[in-house]
């Protein structure tokens, strides 16, 4: 019987996953009565359907298409309000300059390149800054530089915005828990090259148990060892053409 080797580290994430879901599968087919291989096998086959399942799983936020429209209508909204603002400022006329002035400071407080936060950091800036628009002096200026119907405008999407983010983060609650592949390729390629030693060292104590099933996965491995090894060979040639 072939040595069985360690899976190669070069494998990738679908690669890991199909042979550990073939190792297992085989390990079930051979049905020792081994509590340690079988007890190694239930964590295998359960990494690989995690893994499988990780794979096909849809990437992305929940109403992620309408979440960014309304991030988009918030911002132009937004920076029309700014635009207008510097406008009243360039003027420079004393009953809408000092208005602009107001509005602006208020504004400025909370930062700059506002639009450029993420959506989350962005909605708590303009629910402050909208908050701080309520005040006497604050809803004065707006008036006086006829900016209530945009200002309205900005609060209506504001609000829009965070009732889909809401919406959003219920149905995201509501999904099964998938882990990422990735975060558990090196457990699985451990636990995998674990039940390699056990089986290269029971083929050679209990050959007439063992050798069967350690052929099996040999032939698993080894093939998938070979394919990466060509596939790195392909690649390196390529890199010094």
């Amino acid at each position: 019987m072939n040595q069985i080797n360690h899976l190669s580290s070069s494998a990738t994430v679908p690669e890991v996953a199909d042979v550990a879901n073939h190792v297992g599968i085989a390990i079930d087919n051979a049905t020792l009565t081994d509590e340690y291989l079988n007890g190694e096998n239930v964590k295998l086959k359960g990494n690989a359907t995690l893994m499988v399942r990780g794979i096909g799983s849809e990437r992305g936020k929940e109403l992620k298409d309408e979440l960014d429209a309304a991030d988009t209508r918030r911002d132009a909204l937004f920076s029309a309000l700014m635009h207008f603002l510097r406008g009243y400022q360039r003027w420079n006329k004393n009953s809408t300059g000092e208005s602009a002035d107001v509005l602006y400071a208020i504004i400025k407080s909370h930062g700059a390149n506002i639009p450029r936060l993420s959506i989350e950091k962005e909605s708590a800036m303009l629910e402050s800054i909208l908050g701080a628009f309520q005040k006497e002096e604050a809803t004065q200026a707006i008036t006086s530089l006829n900016l209530t119907e945009l200002v309205a405008d900005l609060q209506s999407e504001q609000a829009h915005l965070q009732e889909v983010y809401q919406q959003s983060a219920e149905l995201e609650s509501e999904k099964p828990e998938v882990i990422a592949p990735s975060s558990i390729k090196r457990e699985t390629q451990v636990i995998l090259n674990d039940i390699i030693d056990y089986l290269n060292a029971m083929s050679k104590a209990n050959a007439a148990v063992y050798s069967t099933l350690a052929a099996t996965v040999a032939e698993l491995v080894n093939t998938l060892n070979d394919k990466i090894k060509v596939r790195h060979s392909d690649t390196t040639i390529d890199q010094n053409n």
